[in-house]
């Protein structure tokens, strides 16, 4: 009981300081915040039942509307912890000496007495100077910014580490001179002033740019920046780290790639000690090795594979054929039997894949000398580039190669996305090329085929101009997708690439309940979402596999 009393004692005395302080701080509230607190109280006050009778696009509106206000809110929570960290660090003004020897949080209490009084005291008095030695001292009680802002406004370490590490990012400064210097990331603080973003997402953004290589040129992070800013106006912050970790490859596509030496001491299958009776196999590969492994184990695991011949029972259930409605697949006729459910979990599929591989190779009897079946890369380049290298090439011819010069282009695994170019060029040695020019905005030019299933060629064809699902903000890669018609075939839609593109299963079915539309510009498909998810319905596209 002795412990719990001296608990209590002590949080009495810590905790005191800091309501009194707010209080000191609010009284003035020059920017009105306490009656704009009220409004939004009695807002929440009679929320419920006012949104009770809504429809869906009144409720639409009203959640959007709550999520502007909740993003204004997290500017001005941004503002708050920069002041907080300036004034602290950077006191105004030199802090009156204390009248009396003080120490912890017991001396930093409000004074007795009555404080409508204090105005007509002297600036000077002992009164006056201890309450500005409170106010000012309960900050220099802290270790750190974070440590304040964490006490002071009840949120954790990271969420106070965030907001002041934004705010140093996005904030004016003031220089050794006493000039004004401009917030770091224009385009990103402006985006966050106006409400069109929230803090999580300016979060993303900046590192993202923190992270870029200190080579990077400056309109390089520029373009980064309004980018990524524009894709954080559209999308969820979720797709936007996707997103930006895909800029950052495409910013140092090489990398840092790891010597000899580190691979000698980490690379390699490390066979584990056993556990409840199974064998542990521990993998360390490189991007090649490791796009290799998904390429056989996710053949296990993808909803689109079909069993191929002499493989009855083997392959995965619910295979469709290129060009299918969703929903026509012949679920009943492939798959581990007819009827029976598949209870196997995601990582039982994967290692049954790379075991299938593996008995593949070792009854054909013809395992080559690489090491199996030969990697498929895309490889896209604008046709601009492509007659460029064409041009170098012939100019080869007459003059002495240099093995330094490379065609321009963008290289990606299926699985891993973006590869560096070094692999992308040791790989092409050996590798099965598929051929198709792009237009300077990724349009498929001279493709024009009429058939009521989409073909081989073509779907590669237009595999190259998506990459995956087109559905805006779907992850979702190629060998998973089904081929749709823009235009149905049974509405007079062609077979072609520009009336073609590839969506996952969800999102095929999703477009085929004719809420969402899809238009084409330029070749490219827009998908135009309803009035419930975007009132003003403004085309957007996916620009996941584009960076």
């Amino acid at each position: 009981m002795e412990a719990v009393a001296q608990l209590e004692r002590w949080r009495d005395r810590v905790s005191v300081p800091v309501p009194a302080a707010a209080r000191v701080a609010a009284g003035s509230d020059p920017l009105g915040l306490d009656a704009l607190l009220d409004s939004l109280r009695s807002c929440a006050e009679d929320a419920p039942d006012g949104v009770r009778n809504l429809d869906l696009d009144a409720s639409a509106l009203f959640a959007a509307r709550v999520e502007e206000i909740s993003r204004t809110v997290d500017y001005l929570q941004i503002i708050a912890a920069g002041q907080l960290d300036r004034l602290r660090t950077r006191p105004d003004k030199p802090t009156p000496a204390p009248t009396e020897w003080t120490t912890g949080w017991r001396d930093i209490t409000p004074l007795s007495g009555d404080d409508s009084t204090s105005g007509a005291e002297n600036s000077n008095s002992p009164r006056t100077a201890t309450a500005e030695t409170a106010r000012a001292g309960l900050a220099a009680e802290f270790r750190s910014s974070t440590e304040y802002l964490r006490v002071l406004l009840r949120i954790g370490a990271g969420e106070a580490r965030r907001r002041l590490a934004l705010a140093a990012s996005l904030l004016p400064r003031t220089g050794i001179t006493g000039q004004t210097i401009g917030p770091a990331h224009e385009h990103l603080d402006e985006s966050l002033a106006t409400g069109t973003i929230s803090s999580r997402a300016a979060t993303i953004i900046a590192l993202t740019l923190d992270k870029a290589p200190h080579t990077t040129p400056g309109e390089a992070l520029t373009t980064l920046e309004k980018n990524l800013t524009q894709v954080a106006e559209q999308y969820d912050p979720d797709f936007l780290t996707r997103l930006a970790r895909r800029w950052t490859d495409a910013l140092d596509p090489d990398g840092a790639e790891p010597t000899e030496e580190e691979l000698r001491h980490a690379q390699g299958a490390f066979l584990r000690k056993p556990k409840h009776g199974l064998n542990h196999l521990e993998i360390f590969a490189t991007q090649t090795q490791y796009e290799h492994l998904l390429t056989v184990m996710n053949a296990a695991t993808n909803p689109r594979t079909t069993p191929g011949p002499g493989a009855a029972g083997a392959g995965t259930a619910g295979a469709t054929g290129p060009g299918t409605e969703p929903g026509t697949g012949s679920r009943a006729e492939s798959g581990t039997g007819a009827g029976i459910l598949d209870r196997r979990s995601r990582p039982q599929k994967l290692l049954d894949g790379l075991i299938s591989a593996c008995k593949a190779a070792l009854t054909s009897g013809n395992l080559p000398t690489a090491g199996g079946h030969r990697p498929q890369i895309t490889a896209t380049i604008d046709y601009q580039h492509l007659l460029g290298a064409l041009t170098a090439r012939g100019a080869l011819k007459e003059k002495t190669a240099d093995p330094g010069n490379t065609a321009p282009g963008t290289g990606s695994f299926t699985f891993t996305g973006p590869v560096p170019a070094a692999v992308l060029r040791t790989l092409a040695c050996d590798a099965d090329i598929i051929p198709a020019v792009l237009g300077g905005q990724g349009q498929i030019l001279d493709i024009g085929r009429a058939n009521r299933f989409f073909p081989p060629h073509l779907r590669k064809a237009i595999t190259t101009r998506d990459q995956g699902c087109a559905f805006p903000g779907c992850t979702i890669p190629a060998p998973w997708c089904e081929t749709h018609h823009i235009t149905y075939w049974s509405q007079g839609g062609p077979t072609s690439a520009d009336n073609g593109t590839l969506l996952c299963s969800h999102h095929h079915h999703l477009i085929h309940k004719e809420h969402w539309t899809i238009q084409t510009s330029t070749g490219i498909p827009w998908f135009i979402p309803p009035p419930h998810i975007d009132p003003r319905q403004q085309p957007v596209r996916n620009h996941y596999f584009r960076c």
